[in-house]
C-alpha cells in the first residue's frame, strides 16, 4: 500500500486508493502518520490532517480517477517542509464565487489555505494534482510523554 524512499536531505512516501468517500479514513490515517512522525505538533497534525482530508474529499467528489479506479497521494519532507499531493484525472475548474451569497460549494482552497502554509493547484493534461505544504514550527518541539 505504501512506498516509502530515503535520502540524505528528503523522505517520501506514496499511497493509492480507490477513488471512493470510504478511503478517506485511510487518508487521514496516513497525513497524520507522516505528520507526527515529521515532529508537528497537536494543532498543526490536526491542521494539515483536515487539510488533506479536504483535498482528498474534492479529489474524490469533483476529480477523476484513473483507469483503475485509484487517486494518488504522496508527502514528501525535508528538514523544514512537510508536503502532501493528491493527483487525480479531472480538470479543475476554479469555483465561481458571487458576493455573499456563494453556494455550499467551492470553498475547500480557502479552507485549505487556512489551514496549511501553502496550496499550490497544478493543472495539466494528466489531470490534477493539489499540493499543501506545513512548514514545521521553529519553537521548541511539543513534549513527547510528561514525566509523573
Amino acid at each position: 500500500m505504501r512506498s516509502a524512499s530515503d535520502t540524505a536531505t528528503a523522505t517520501a512516501s506514496e499511497l493509492h486508493v480507490l477513488a471512493r468517500r470510504s478511503e478517506l479514513g485511510v487518508a487521514r490515517k496516513y497525513a497524520e502518520d507522516v505528520a507526527a512522525a515529521f515532529g508537528l505538533d497537536e494543532d498543526s497534525r490536526y491542521e494539515f490532517v483536515y487539510a488533506v482530508n479536504e483535498a482528498v474529499t474534492n479529489a474524490i467528489r469533483h476529480g477523476a480517477a484513473d483507469e483503475e479506479d485509484m487517486i494518488h497521494m504522496s508527502i514528501s519532507a525535508d528538514a523544514e517542509r512537510l508536503t502532501f499531493a493528491v493527483h487525480d484525472r479531472g480538470t479543475f475548474v476554479m469555483p465561481e464565487v458571487e458576493g455573499t451569497d456563494a453556494s455550499p460549494g467551492g470553498r475547500g482552497l480557502a479552507l485549505m489555505a487556512s489551514l496549511v502554509d501553502e496550496v499550490d493547484v497544478h493543472i495539466d493534461p494528466g489531470g490534477t494534482t493539489v499540493c499543501l505544504s506545513k512548514v514545521r514550527s521553529s519553537g521548541l518541539e511539543a513534549p513527547q510523554a510528561q514525566a509523573g
